[in-house]
């Protein structure tokens, strides 16, 4: 192997080991309702609405039955199933 083609290979391997875990700690992130964002969209961590929940919601992704879930509204960080914010909306 050239030198020129195992520095390459070195570096995207070196690359790609760190991805996971950078993705991994984005994932554990969870959102605090002091969180200058959170506090704009009203964010609470229990729901006062009846039927609107964070995990019924157009913007949660990811597994909607977990304790916590993904919000694209707050990207890298996950919301607690049962909050809510104002800018909650029913999935389709």
């Amino acid at each position: 192997m050239k030198r020129r083609n195992f520095l390459k290979l070195s570096a995207a391997t070196a690359g790609a080991t760190f991805l996971p875990i950078h993705t991994l700690r984005a994932q554990e992130e969870k959102l605090s309702p002091d969180d200058p964002q959170a506090k704009a969209l009203e964010y609470v961590e229990v729901s006062q609405t009846e039927g609107e929940r964070c995990n019924n919601c157009i913007h949660a992704k990811g597994d909607l039955e977990a304790e916590w879930v993904g919000c694209n509204l707050f990207p890298g960080k996950q919301v607690k199933a049962e909050g809510w914010c104002k800018v909650w909306a029913a999935r389709g």
